[in-house]
């Protein structure tokens, strides 16, 4: 068998050889590498070619996928069930699958009330829908599996809710799926009830023949209520969509015109002194009419009880008392503050001067309102009214029969209860009273004449745009 080889290992061409000869080794020989391995790593070794993969002899390859499930968490979690599947698919596969996960993750997410549960819940579905089919060894097709019957939620009866007759939100039982079974019985029993009575004397193939008939009547008249049903809320949820559309239009529009009207009132000059730049009020002349408008309401709570509210004289003198008070007060502040800061300070800044010494004067009259409704509403506690709903709610609660274990405590704080209730009863009552009476002679005080205020405006500093303008004004 060898006297055909020469010295040198090269085969002589004078007779072909066998195949037979070719695979197998001679007896006593070291078995190697067949010829058809040999053409398959060859092959294999040449349908890749600088890292890609590459179509050899017409045929047509796919690129394969990732063995290890995405990095995302959700990811993750929500494919753990099926990773066995996932290492199967190619790339193309397992981007279609990321992709319906991630919009079923997301429908999921809208309905529950933990949005954080959903790619559990997926994981959950995944495992359930294995378990049926008998594990992933059954599954023949992947990705039409995983995508077809693993991803999808079967609604077992109206309730977006409802999978396999199970609450998405809650892991129970679908309440819904209940009703659906026993209307559906009842629906049968009553159809056979009606069979009896309109075919009376028919046979058990014949009876149970046309009971399936109109049986599937009513399922396929059903089926076309809901298909209406569905088309309806399709259009209703369009028109919520364009509505929230409109509304979100029309809001960054409102937005928009309110921005532009801020940036034109910014631009305005102070109504009550007339700083430029002040959006209409400046911050001294803002805290003074605060001051002003508080201590109105201080002389008003006085005068409800201190006053007589037919005799305007006798009220608008309780208020000039109260203003006088309040001022004293504010004096009383500007003396201490001055007290505390350094000479000449003032001097230096008169515009933060004045809105400080104006915010303690607010501040002032402002701590001083709640102690000025708390005598008011004791004093209003004490009238004749006042006492009389007290005397009446602790008769009442003498008839009560707890009064004799607690003759005192109960009693009393009922009586106090009602006191406190007449007090803001007569209070509110007399305000309102007093603000229809004094409406045309209490009112805000009007800023000063311009004449009167020229000394204190020429003391202002001027800013680069007024001493722009003068020069401007001077030129001309």
């Amino acid at each position: 068998m060898r006297e055909d080889q020469t010295v040198g290992g090269g085969a002589t061409t004078t007779e072909p050889e066998s195949p037979v000869a070719e695979v197998g080794p001679l007896r006593g020989e070291k078995p190697g590498k067949s010829t058809v391995d040999k053409q398959g790593g060859q092959r294999a070794a040449g349908t890749k070619v600088g890292g890609r993969l590459k179509a050899v002899a017409g045929t047509k390859t796919r690129q394969q996928g990732r063995a290890d499930l995405p990095e995302d968490l959700d990811l993750r979690v929500a494919l753990g069930p099926v990773a066995w599947l996932w290492a199967g698919l190619n790339r193309w596969q397992q981007d279609q699958v990321v992709k319906a996960v991630n919009a079923e993750l997301e429908r999921l997410k809208d309905l529950l009330t933990q949005p954080e549960g959903a790619p559990r819940l997926l994981a959950d579905r995944l495992t359930d829908r294995l378990e049926e089919t008998g594990g992933e060894a059954r599954v023949s097709s992947p990705f039409g599996w995983i995508t077809r019957r693993g991803l999808v939620q079967r609604l077992a009866c109206s309730d977006v809710r409802c999978d396999d007759g199970i609450r998405l939100d809650t892991g129970g039982d679908c309440a819904n799926c209940g009703n659906v079974i026993h209307i559906r019985r009842a629906r049968r029993v009553r159809i056979a009830a009606d069979i009896d009575r309109e075919l009376p004397g028919l046979g058990v193939a014949e009876r149970r023949q046309v009971l399936e008939e109109r049986l599937r009547e009513y399922a396929a008249a059903e089926a076309e209520d809901f298909v209406w049903r569905r088309e309806q809320a399709r259009v209703e949820r369009g028109r919520r969509e364009k509505a929230r559309a409109a509304a979100r239009g029309r809001g960054e529009r409102e937005r928009r015109e309110a921005a532009a009207a801020d940036a034109v009132r910014q631009t305005l000059g102070c109504e009550d002194c007339g700083q430029q730049r002040s959006a209409g009020l400046c911050e001294v002349c803002g805290l003074r009419r605060r001051t002003e408008a508080a201590i109105v309401e201080a002389g008003l709570l006085v005068a409800t009880w201190a006053a007589d509210l037919d005799d305007a004289a006798d009220v608008a003198a309780v208020a000039a008392h109260v203003r006088s008070t309040l001022e004293a007060d504010i004096e009383a502040t500007h003396q201490q503050f001055l007290e505390l800061v350094e000479p000449g300070e003032l001097e230096a800044d008169p515009v933060a001067a004045a809105s400080v010494l104006a915010y303690n004067a607010c501040q002032t009259v402002e701590q001083a309102l709640p102690e000025y409704r708390s005598r008011a509403l004791g004093q209003l506690g004490s009238t004749p009214e006042g006492e009389e709903e007290a005397r009446r709610a602790y008769t009442t609660e003498q008839n009560r029969r707890w009064f004799r274990a607690n003759p005192k405590g109960a009693a009393t704080k009922t009586a106090e209860a009602a006191r406190e209730r007449t007090a803001e009863y007569l209070l509110t009552v007399r305000l309102e009273q007093l603000r229809e009476l004094t409406a045309a002679r209490i009112e805000t005080a009007a800023p000063a004449p311009w004449a009167a205020r020229l000394t204190e405006l020429a003391a202002r500093p001027l800013d680069d745009e007024m001493v722009g303008a003068v020069i401007a004004c001077a030129a001309s």
